[in-house]
């Protein structure tokens, strides 16, 4: 006797893996907002923005979305958050324990509980392996990213890519800043580059240098520290969860106007 009364055969697999990826990507070719780089910042923008009834595309490059978050400090899978954001934790529903006047998180479940919340939200696409490779420009806005897989890209293969469109653009691709830097090819954008490292002040930077730094394009978390020079922070995440919150008020005022 079978053990599964409906077996699903090998072409039926392909198939159907074909089918709702195509069609999830067709989707995404028009979107509201494009967030590039699924750490902490970027899933807490494209949630949030998602709540408020946008059509959002979430981009990362790595086979596993969630950004610098993973590893913890050194492989110490714990990262520390400010107790201003515990509603912020509470609202993904991240267990968190309270010591020192700080907040001690598990760096995977922190995580975790991050990329399913963003994946699982009717309003987001959300896609691994994906690279940006260029901007998409309409009257001198950022309109759009220009993608390619990851793994071509990485294989230095000559395999011309596709084009994503939106409303508005976010970087939040940390410390490489992708976006921004691409854009600094062909327009004129001083970047001062991020600084030594200081928690404290850094905290404070990220959430205070997010923001539009060209029409439709957006910088949020360590991207944002990179192009206006605010300290890095290591495993402290209250920051980048509120320049998430930030940037999507930014967004939807942008397109709202």
């Amino acid at each position: 006797m079978n053990v599964f009364s409906q077996p699903v055969h090998d072409v039926k697999v392909s198939r159907l893996i074909l089918r709702h990826y195509l069609q999830e990507l067709e989707e995404a070719v028009e979107s509201d907002i494009i967030v590039t780089g699924a750490g902490p910042s970027g899933l807490v923008c494209a949630y949030t923005l998602a709540e408020k009834g946008y059509k959002v595309t979430v981009l990362d490059r790595r086979i596993a979305p969630g950004g610098g978050i993973w590893g913890g400090s050194m492989s110490f899978n714990k990262v520390i958050l400010q107790k201003d954001v515990a509603d912020i934790l509470n609202q993904f529903g991240i267990p968190y324990t309270e010591d020192e006047q700080a907040l001690v998180v598990s760096s995977v479940a922190f995580a975790s509980k991050l990329i399913f919340a963003a994946a699982s939200h009717p309003n987001i696409k959300l896609f691994n392996l994906i690279t940006v490779v260029d901007l998409h420009s309409t009257e001198n806005k950022i309109t759009g990213v220009v993608i390619n897989n990851s793994a071509i890209e990485m294989g230095g293969l000559h395999v011309d890519p596709m084009v994503l469109t939106a409303k508005a653009v976010l970087d939040s691709t940390g410390h490489d800043a992708v976006l921004v830097n691409l854009y600094s090819k062909r327009a004129k954008l001083e970047m001062t580059k991020e600084s030594f490292m200081n928690a404290t002040k850094g905290e404070e930077e990220v959430v205070r240098n997010t923001r539009m730094v060209a029409p439709g394009l957006f910088v949020a978390g360590m991207a944002a520290n990179n192009v206006d020079g605010g300290c890095r922070m290591g495993p402290i995440f209250g920051g980048m969860l509120l320049s998430g919150k930030k940037a999507a008020g930014l967004i939807a005022e942008y397109i709202q106007k």
